[in-house]
């Protein structure tokens, strides 16, 4: 029943019947592209130059269409175009709780610290703006499928027989993830990787990260041909400077409202961040298990490289190729949304270490004032987006 009440107030747009105006129009105009191709038999799998400068969204430039046929197909049965969009984001929903639930599982054992988890995976104002206000279908599928990956990495350090099966998951999440956002794909890629080397220092990981790059090989290619040679003049590809789209310190603690395209914390994410400091400051950092507290410290660097303070002109000098790719990431907040994603795993456990520690009464209350402040924020956020955004009319 929890869960049931979780995904309905941190995905209120979903049930409004109609698709705001906003960045949805412009998946709404892939799908179309997509479907006439499809039922045309000459399948567009990357956005045509025509459709990303129309809309000016280059950043969907990479994003593949295999994501795209179970809505299209929804549409070629007879259902309503926005119908179907709706249904598509509904299931998406509940598939981001559910992904959300198994990273947890793969941390936690008590029930109480994995739907803690869950709700802050769920209520994050970054996921909330991906999901409805920005409506990036490449990078909302991110965030389904990056707990999948997580979670099947975590995996891997357990005493188990069944590593294989849990690296797999793993590997087809990645491929999932090249598919949806070839940028994701990409910096995904090199972070699990120089997680797993320095900080875990397991190998095994590292060969189901090559299966899952190895079964998106037409994404990797269709992005590494740009990033080496170059071209695609056409598409209009950005090149510019990053770093003033980056967030200040005061960007990150906003939580009813937020400047365009950079969502705070929110409320539940502070006191989750305030509950660490101070289980910290009074001694029990050292319990907290080396997987979290590697979560939790790239979490921080990964903030780190969202401010607007990070020399992102200088890393595009070092070659074309970085020239190019550092632009095509458009924000540094997008390291900001995956910093979120991580974090939720130290919040949760520190959660539930209190709970452990507290007395019957102050843990429900710390549980309680949580699920509010979380469910509070989502659902302010989602009421404020049907008001500020009009219906999309076609």
């Amino acid at each position: 029943m929890t869960y049931i009440l979780i995904f309905a107030l941190t995905s209120a747009p979903v049930f409004l019947g109609y698709v705001m105006e906003g960045g949805a129009a412009v998946w709404l105009g892939r799908m179309r592209e997509f479907r006439e191709s499809f039922a045309g038999g000459v399948v567009l799998w990357f956005p045509t130059p025509g459709l990303v400068t129309v809309f000016g969204s280059q950043g969907m430039s990479f994003d593949n269409g295999v994501w795209l046929l179970p809505i299209v197909l929804l549409q070629m049965l007879g259902v309503e175009e926005q119908t179907a969009y709706c249904i598509w984001m509904a299931i998406l929903g509940v598939a981001a709780m559910g992904a959300a639930h198994w990273m947890m599982k793969a941390f936690f054992e008590n029930r109480v610290t994995a739907l803690s988890g869950v709700l802050l995976y769920m209520s994050c104002p970054y996921r909330i703006y991906i999901f409805f206000d920005r409506a990036d279908m490449g990078q909302i599928l991110v965030w389904v499928l990056t707990p999948l990956f997580i979670g099947g990495l975590a995996r891997l350090r357990l005493k188990t027989r069944k590593k294989a099966p849990q690296g797999l998951i793993a590997a087809v999440a990645y491929a999932g993830i090249w598919y949806a956002d070839a940028r994701w794909g990409v910096l995904l890629g090199i972070c699990a990787a120089l997680y797993l080397l320095f900080w875990e220092r397991r190998l095994s990981g590292l060969l189901f990260l090559a299966v899952g790059a190895a079964l998106s090989l037409p994404a990797v290619i269709y992005l590494a041909r740009y990033l080496l040679k170059g071209g695609m003049e056409v598409w209009d590809l950005p090149l510019g400077s990053i770093m003033e789209k980056g967030y200040t310190l005061g960007h990150f603690m906003t939580n009813w409202t937020y400047q365009p395209d950079m969502p705070g914390m929110g409320i539940a994410f502070i006191a989750a961040l305030l509950l660490l400091i101070w289980f910290y400051w009074s001694g029990y950092g050292e319990e907290m298990p080396k997987a979290v507290k590697g979560l939790f410290l790239s979490a921080g660097a990964l903030t780190a490289f969202s401010l607007r303070y990070f020399p992102w002109d200088y890393v595009q000098r070092i070659g074309a190729p970085f020239l190019r790719f550092v632009g095509l990431i458009e924000t540094p907040g997008v390291f900001w949304m995956l910093a979120n994603i991580l974090f939720t795993v130290p919040a949760a456990w520190v959660v539930g270490e209190i709970c452990k520690k507290q007395d019957t009464t102050i843990k429900w209350a710390i549980l309680v004032l949580l699920l509010m402040a979380a469910l509070a924020t989502a659902l302010y956020l989602c009421n404020a987006l049907t008001y500020t955004h009009l219906p999309l009319r076609q």
